[in-house]
């Protein structure tokens, strides 16, 4: 006897509803495209649960015929296509007819749809993929589905679903594509009870961004219109300044269908590139019409990414045509100023060309060497003066580096002569060669100083500072070898334990913003808000509800202030909105701080004195852990004296 079987339908049912329905969020978007096929106008989603509980969609499209509801709930059963030919000239969202048999299989379902031909309803029951009731009864035109219990008949898929909160995120994200695909439709969401989300269906896809993204993201929008070779693009760019810490908001629809696709949020970035802070991640809101012949959406069993055939001109057609949106639409960062003046006054420019003067004259003084290339008397600078009609008389100044350099060095050898006596080169002030050259054996000696790590936590004993090079590594000497160390790491490391003491002291304060910071959130981010807001808070940072998805930070704790409020945040929430992630009180707080400290550090590039290099190698010796920054990158390389030897043939 053979031991290949035919699997039982309801068993082949749920394995098929394992490769489409992952979690609740995976019904909500099947049911919404199969009421966008169905031409509503208006389709209304409530939520239970994060989707546990009930999933109800709502519209009031043409609806289904009476002798059709049972075939819906059938295995392969569409309206979409005929033949295989279909597959490549598709324009429906729903098309494998897999959607309604393997949520009927895996949850409770009730459908109720009336047809805009009937003038009935028909209402149908189905609980794990057997039809429990069928019968006539009253409603509008449309289709209304409720979907309760989801996994209760597969326990071991229930147990992976994440908390309440996650589970509606991924769900506020798919409504929220949704929504802004189809701007001519109304939809409404509704999480226990309370409504999340509404958009008015205008048609107008700027009103959608609005409704769904907020008032920031709708004023800070470049619109985008090209075609180029067989590709249209549609849509909105936001403005450079304007950015995200993941692609959250970078949104695709492929012939009106969002989308996953690596390949154009890459062209994307790319036109960005330079733009936009390192790390930062522009927003987007870019429709792409191409044939339906070049697109596979048949390659995720959830048609949630899609697959071109014409990889590499998708990816320059967006490249260029945003660039040159961005360019044609000048990318500079752009500042409000707070001021309400409207225009400078005469007093006003003259004040600012003597600060000018002023400061010019400070450079000129700060390029003498200790008075010996200092300007004589007679070529004592003139004073900035503005007549009694207000007009500035400009004193005459040298106006290039060259003119400077070269008043500086005739003063030079104005102030500085030299003589012979019968002891040699001696000074007019009398001080002996022998004696200068002494004096510069001690400034040489005190260049190769050895500075103590002995009661430090180092294993080293001891450091010689050597120098920086590139504007970014700290080269010294130990009894280890030669040590290079990179200054932002370290820096970040020395600010990060200091925070990090300061931050748990038991008298930590906080600090009122003049201005209260206002941010606004999508619906993913305000609920990730909700769900933390005793976390955040305990953080120091106190914020109340401005209304549609809108929050002000009113207070910070003192660490942050005087820095980037809104970057801060908008890090948190992004790292909280991590799917499948849950972090406490400590990880929120060590999350602020690292972040604080990478954002207060030096640079590379930035050149520093030999002073400031020494007092930062030894405040790094001073932390708890100096190899490693609080992201755990290396702070430092040695390389021994073995290995320096052995690269020069010794």
């Amino acid at each position: 006897m053979g031991i290949i079987k035919q699997l039982p339908q309801n068993v082949a049912n749920q394995i098929s509803a394992g490769e489409v329905i992952e979690r609740p969020a995976s019904i909500v978007k099947e049911l919404i495209e199969n009421s966008i096929d169905a031409v509503a106008k208006n389709i209304e989603v409530k939520i239970e649960d994060g989707g546990r509980e009930l999933i109800k969609v709502k519209d009031d499209g043409h609806g289904i015929e009476a002798d059709d509801i049972e075939s819906a709930f059938n295995r392969y059963a569409t309206s979409k296509i005929e033949d295989i030919d279909d597959l490549y000239s598709l324009y429906s969202l729903g098309f494998r007819g897999e959607a309604l048999a393997s949520i009927a299989s895996v949850a409770e379902v009730e459908m109720i749809s009336r047809h805009q031909a009937s003038n009935q309803a028909m209402k149908i029951k189905i609980k794990g993929g057997d039809i429990l009731a069928k019968k006539p009864t009253g409603s509008t035109i449309g289709t209304e589905i409720s979907v309760r219990n989801l996994f209760y008949n597969t326990p071991a898929r229930y147990k992976y679903l994440k908390r309440t909160t996650t589970e509606f995120s991924h769900i506020s994200k798919i409504v929220s594509a949704e929504a802004t695909a189809n701007s001519n439709l109304s939809f409404k969401l509704y999480h226990n009870g309370r409504k999340i989300l509404s958009t008015p269906g205008s048609g107008k896809l700027k009103d959608t961004i609005y409704a769904v993204y907020g008032s920031e993201i709708a004023e800070n929008l470049i619109p985008i219109e090209t075609e180029d070779r067989y590709i249209k693009l549609s849509g909105y760019l936001c403005r450079p300044e304007l950015t995200r810490s993941s692609r959250s908001h970078e949104l695709f629809f492929v012939n009106g269908r969002p989308i996953y696709n690596n390949l154009t949020a890459k062209a994307v970035e790319t036109a960005y590139n330079k733009l936009t802070n390192p790390g930062r991640k522009p927003i987007v809101f870019l429709f792409i019409k191409v044939n339906p012949i070049l697109v596979d959406v048949n390659v995720h069993p959830a048609k949630r990414e899609v697959k071109f055939s014409r990889n590499q001109i998708i990816f320059d057609v967006i490249k260029k045509a945003v660039r040159q949106c961005l360019k044609a639409n000048d990318p500079t960062r752009r500042i409000k100023l707070e001021q309400n003046k409207t225009e400078t006054t005469k007093s006003d420019k003259a004040e600012d060309e003597i600060n000018r003067e002023n400061l010019f004259e400070k450079n000129i003084k700060n390029t003498s060497d200790e008075k010996k290339a200092g300007l004589n008397k007679n070529q004592k600078l003139n004073t900035s003066k503005i007549s009694k009609k207000g007009k500035y008389k400009k004193p005459n100044y040298p106006q290039k580096q060259s003119q400077l350099n070269s008043y500086a060095q005739k003063d030079y050898q104005k102030n500085i002569n030299y003589g012979k006596d019968n002891k040699g080169l001696t000074k007019k002030n009398g001080q002996s060669f022998k004696e200068s050259q002494s004096n510069l054996n001690e400034i040489r000696a005190a260049e190769k100083q050895k500075y103590s790590l002995v009661e430090s936590k180092a294993e080293e004993k001891y450091f010689i500072f050597l120098g920086q090079i590139f504007n970014s590594y700290l080269l010294i000497e130990t009894d280890k070898g030669l040590k290079i160390v990179d200054q932002h790491n370290a820096q970040e490391r020395i600010l990060y334990e200091k925070f990090y003491a300061e931050f748990n002291q038991k008298d930590k304060s906080s600090q009122s913003l003049l201005i209260p910071v206002k941010i606004e959130l999508s619906i993913e981010e305000r609920e990730i808000v909700r769900q933390y807001e005793n976390e955040i808070k305990k953080l120091g940072i106190d914020f109340s509800d401005f209304g549609n998805n809108t929050i002000l930070i009113q207070e910070v704790p003192v660490l942050l202030k005087n820095k980037s409020t809104r970057n801060i945040i908008e890090e948190l929430i992004a790292d909280l909105a991590e799917a499948g992630k849950t972090k406490s009180t400590a990880e929120i707080q060590k999350r602020m701080l690292e972040y604080l400290a990478c954002r207060s550090s030096i640079k590379a590039g930035q050149p520093l004195t030999k002073r400031e290099s020494i007092q930062l190698i030894k405040d790094l010796y001073q932390t708890e852990n100096p190899y490693r920054c609080p992201h755990s990158r290396p702070v430092m390389i040695n390389i021994n004296r073995k290995e320096i030897e052995k690269g020069l043939g010794r």
